[in-house]
């Protein structure tokens, strides 16, 4: 029986996980707003014993992003009888999509919509439906509408809605956009054919000029746009692209190709970027797309052990022999 009378769920059924998970959540709002409470007065509050709460308080530090690099994981520390929150990675905000959030979960419903068959579009047609009518009543009332705030974020925030305009009205778009490969910053004027939401990132396929093919199409990741405009120029029809879910950029039709041989611990990279995992083995597959794998294999040096082939070894020492004298000339 608990402190407010209730009889709680058997421990490890699913019930009893998302009763725990609701209160950790809650416990952390709470102690955002509540920077001096104690684990007693804590504890207290939400129904439950001093032990539980720092066994839940433990737990949830193992909660955050794959890869275990800085700042991916929830960061709190418990001192004495203090809990300090020194990262919750959001976890402490009031469950609620943002703005832009709702915008890429209706892309995606659209999405969905779309290759469905008729007698099973009808779910998706009414929760796309149901979710545009919360963003009118968000923008129309001024109120939160069920929707948290946008938080500030870097290039690429709040554009989806704005890319998606140009592609409904056919209007080029104009953006300065940061470049991986070349490390540069450059303004692109866009004929813009297709928006999609991969793995929660906004990208946007399109053209320079309209005499040419989806062949010809490029990718642009929202996270790397700034300064997006929708610009008074009628564009021609839109070219819509095939995505294929596995390999939605087409490096599977790339010409040169790598291997890689990484650490046990490198292997979070097969969740998150363009490799093919050799089987039975710590090797790796990725298209060679010159200098940005010559980068990507500086940046993650100690986890990378082999690189084949010596052409593309060569290639990174001579980078890194630059770019070392570059510090000595600066020291």
């Amino acid at each position: 029986m608990t402190a407010t009378g209730h009889t709680p769920p058997r421990r490890g059924t699913r019930k009893s996980t998302l009763v725990q998970l609701r209160r950790v959540l809650s416990v952390l709002a709470w102690l955002h707003a509540h920077p001096d409470a104690t684990l007693m007065t804590t504890a207290d509050r939400f129904g439950v014993s001093v032990p539980q709460l720092t066994e839940e308080l433990t737990r949830v530090q193992e909660s955050g992003l794959p890869g275990l690099l800085p700042g991916s994981l929830v960061d709190l520390t418990v001192t004495g009888a203090r809990v300090t929150l020194n990262d919750t990675l959001g976890l402490d905000r009031p469950l609620a999509l943002t703005e832009t959030e709702a915008g890429t979960l209706e892309l995606n419903l659209e999405k969905l919509a779309s290759i469905l068959a008729d007698g099973e579009r009808a779910d998706a047609d009414a929760a796309a439906a149901r979710l545009r009518s919360l963003v009118r009543f968000h923008g129309d009332s001024g109120g939160t509408g069920g929707f948290a705030p946008d938080l500030p974020a870097g290039p690429g925030a709040g554009v989806l809605a704005a890319l998606r305009g140009a592609v409904a009205s056919r209007r080029w778009v104009r953006f300065s956009y940061l470049s991986v490969s070349s490390d540069s910053l450059t303004t692109r004027e866009i004929i813009p054919d297709q928006v999609s939401v991969l793995d929660g990132v906004g990208y946007l396929w399109g053209r320079t000029d309209a005499d040419q093919s989806a062949d010809d199409q490029r990718c642009f990741a929202m996270t790397r746009m700034d300064a997006v405009e929708i610009l008074d120029r009628t564009a021609p029809a839109a070219l819509p692209r095939e995505i294929d879910a596995e390999d939605p950029f087409g490096f599977r039709t790339a010409e040169q190709w790598a291997e890689l041989e990484l650490t046990e611990e490198a292997m979070w990279m097969l969740e998150y970027l363009p490799v093919w995992h050799v089987e039975g083995t710590t090797r790796v597959e990725i298209p060679d797309t010159g200098t940005w794998l010559e980068r990507f294999i500086l940046a993650y040096a100690p986890e990378i052990t082999g690189v084949v082939p010596d052409a593309l070894a060569e290639r990174v020492r001579e980078r890194s022999a630059v770019a070392l004298a570059a510090y000595r000339r600066l020291a």
